[in-house]
């Protein structure tokens, strides 16, 4: 008998059990789950005793052996074991490491990762191990749910609800998290609007803080911000993306128009492959970015530990990359270490470039393929949106170096010169558009220049990243529609190409919505804290500076963010909430859908200006 033969009459023996079997595994698998996450919230949030940190252990211990049992007997039941493992090689991946770890740990008292780690001076990585593992396990848990497309029904919704539904998710999760006694110093925990605030700062890609987390945080809440900028910064460049590709299991092309604000028109077709492309490069530039960190950052002050050395890399990394402006170096990148550090500056400075350039735009500059093509075709260009992504991100960084090198080269630039000097320029120019972080104290900075500051938080990072504020795409379609009009030209155009009038009206309601929106929430900002002003301890501009920061979801701060009221501090999380999920895409869901656009008015006239 062949071993084909042989598994065709295992198949035939157990396809009666199959739907039984395995329905059965479906909601163990379930059951097991929520209680592995449940005892990892409490293994981690709280302060055990020896018997109950055994206890959790055992309990993960044997949801580990669960996952893979349930695996094997899926390969069992599969009529295809090759194929199913080539479909899901990643969840054989983690099993496979699940399944070396148990037999290390069973029969020779130790985990083989931490060994390994262990041998090239990372004596700390068995904290590690445990988090990273249960996050895979949770991805699975994820992956295998989207499978079996029970989600379908919850599907049938708007795109824009379901991004606000998950920014709205991961910011109360990431909150009550933080607020757990082992996440941070404060006695107790920290208090309810201060986890939410650092979450929703975290999960928008901010960077306000309440408190010094570097100090206020153990390791375990850093981590737990680490993994919600990485969420966040991922859910907002990805969406577009991921809606596509869930499209089939409910969102209807009538909402395809609003998807397209997240990704360009002719990605519709494509977006799985664009999905895996976009979480493949975000990855590889995080990689790369924290290698180069980490060569940079040296072996000297607090990075003379290499287990801190190696955090502090992957935490600036992905930090940098998504924009967020957080740091876990007291005083951020003004940290005595870090501070004269150039190097570290230009790759920290290159990583929120790339992540606020826009990853579909990236893949017009720098795939192989359309390099390829560019250099046999020379008349073949850069897309339109690249275009505008590219040389208004530049010009704007240029612009707001030159203001700043002037304007501070006799106050913040004054110990600085040289290289050192135009470097500092560009990381502040650059930072003020997407990234947070500052290597001069703000409080300190020119009145002019404050206010350009003001100017290119408002304009923000470019369409499809990680960044805010109204992006650079809306400020280019305002500013060719203001010089088409003087000029006199009946269409807007810039690059020889034409821009509909659509795309103008969005920008303009765009532009409008913004607006208000800062109005809106300075005003509210000037009631609750008016004993702030009253004391002169900060004026008005440090307001507004304060929520055009946190709308625009930049990060930067005049030292106001802690001195805030709790009325304050949740009118910033208002403002960074609408900053991450746009404004126009609360406009479209608070908005009145028409029947019909197929009718006109007859044309009016008014004098304007």
């Amino acid at each position: 008998m062949t071993i084909r033969e042989l598994r065709e009459k295992v198949n035939l023996f157990l396809y009666d059990s199959k739907k039984r079997v395995l329905g059965v595994f479906a909601v163990l698998n379930v059951l097991v789950s929520l209680i592995g996450l449940g005892v990892l919230i409490y293994y981690y949030g709280f302060k055990l005793t020896p018997e109950a940190k055994e206890l959790c252990f055992t309990i993960l211990e044997t949801s580990f052996a669960f996952y893979i049992l349930r695996f094997f007997v899926k390969i069992l039941y599969d009529f295809n074991p090759r194929r199913f493992l080539r479909e899901n090689w990643f969840e054989a991946i983690v099993i496979l490491l699940l399944l070396v770890e148990g037999v290390a740990y069973n029969l020779f008292d130790t985990m083989l990762l931490v060994s390994v780690f262990a041998s090239i001076g990372f004596a700390d990585f068995s904290t590690f191990s445990t988090i990273f593992v249960q996050l895979f396990v949770f991805i699975i848990i994820i992956n295998n749910l989207f499978k079996e497309k029970q989600f379908k029904p919850w599907l049938k919704i708007h795109p824009g609800w379901l991004f606000m539904i998950s920014i709205a998710l991961m910011t109360l999760l990431g909150g009550l998290l933080l607020m757990l006694p082992e996440m941070s110093q404060v006695e107790g925990g920290m208090s309810f609007i201060d986890s939410l605030f650092l979450s929703m700062s975290s999960v928008s890609v901010t960077g306000l803080s309440t408190m010094d987390i570097s100090e206020a945080l153990t390791f375990k809440g850093q981590m737990i911000v680490l993994i919600l900028i990485k969420l966040g910064g991922l859910n907002t460049i990805a969406f577009g993306a991921l809606m596509l590709v869930v499209a089939k299991f409910g969102v209807g092309i009538k909402y395809h128009e609003v998807i397209e604000d997240f990704v360009n028109r002719d990605s519709i077709l494509k977006a799985r492959s664009m999905l895996t492309k976009i979480v493949l490069w975000a990855t590889t530039i995080e990689v790369i970015g924290i290698i180069l960190l980490f060569i940079g950052f040296g072996n000297q002050g607090v990075f003379e530990d290499t287990g801190n050395r190696l955090f502090q890399s992957v935490f600036h990394g992905v930090s940098g990359f998504n924009n967020a402006g957080l740091s876990t170096l007291h005083g951020g990148v003004m940290h005595p270490d870090v501070i004269n550090n150039t190097f570290v500056h230009t790759i920290i400075m290159i990583l929120f470039f790339l992540g606020g350039l826009g990853m579909i735009y990236m893949f017009d500059l720098f795939e192989v393929s359309r390099l390829r093509e560019r250099m046999r075709k020379p008349w073949k260009t850069i897309e339109f949106g690249t275009k505008i992504s590219l040389y208004f991100t530049l010009g704007l960084l240029v612009f707001g170096a030159t203001i700043f090198l002037v304007f501070e080269w006799n106050n913040t630039l004054k110990d600085t010169g040289g290289v050192d000097a135009v470097i500092q320029a560009l990381f502040e120019s650059m930072t003020t558009r997407n990234a947070g972080f500052n290597i001069v104290d703000t409080a300190n900075l020119t009145m002019p220049v404050m206010i350009v500051f003001l100017f290119l938080m408002f304009i923000g990072a470019s369409s499809g990243s990680a960044g805010g504020g109204i992006r650079t795409s809306t400020f280019a379609t305002m500013w060719a529609s203001v010089v088409s009009t003087i000029k006199g030209k009946k269409r807007t155009e810039m690059f020889k190409r034409t821009i509909s009038n659509d795309v103008v009206l969005k920008a303009y309601a765009i532009f409008v919505f913004f607006i208000i929106g800062n109005v809106v929430g300075i005003f509210a900002l000037a009631i609750s804290e008016a004993d702030l002003l009253t004391a002169g301890q900060f004026d008005f501009m440090d307001l507004v500076f304060e929520h055009v920061s946190a709308a625009s979801t930049v990060g930067l701060s005049t030292g106001l963010t802690p001195e805030l009221s709790e009325t304050g501090k949740f009118i910033l999380i208002i403002a960074m909430f609408i900053g991450r999920v746009g404004t126009l895409t609360i406009a479209y869901l608070v908005g009145k859908s028409v029947i019909s656009k197929n009718y006109k008015y007859p044309s009016g006239h008014t004098m304007v200006g």
